[in-house]
């Protein structure tokens, strides 16, 4: 399965790349803007890929998401007074794994889990 990840994960890597270099040359409109959602869904195949690889997948999984707002607090649970582990900024992306009342439990890409008040995330599709 190693060898597989890292295959799909330079495959991807190198997509990116050449989304990148094509939405270079487009001057704007709605082919750029097709390719820039493109795009955003590569990231989030890629980071998946790299959580695979490092064996830091979660235990559950609502789907993904973003950080909708500049300077959201990342608690430590799903409280306003919750100690703040780190302020994530907007367009960060996240996995969903909980919803509890109004918050989201949420794990980044690098493997730290926490809770995001709900209105600061945005489910994609």
């Amino acid at each position: 399965m190693d060898e597989t990840v890292a295959l799909l994960l330079e495959t991807e890597e190198n997509a990116r790349q050449q989304y990148q270099t094509l939405i270079g040359r487009l001057p704007g409109g709605t082919g750029r803007q097709l390719l820039e959602r493109i795009l955003t869904q590569k990231r989030f195949e890629i980071e998946t890929l790299r959580l695979l690889k490092n064996g830091k997948v979660p235990d559950r999984f609502v789907g993904f998401g973003t950080i909708a707002d500049d300077e959201v607090n990342f608690r430590e649970s799903p409280s306003p007074q919750a100690y703040v582990l780190s302020i994530l900024q907007k367009g960060t992306p996240v996995i969903l794994t909980e919803k509890r009342g109004n918050w989201i439990a949420v794990q980044l890409y690098d493997g730290k889990f926490g809770w995001v008040f709900r209105d600061y995330v945005r489910g994609t599709d």
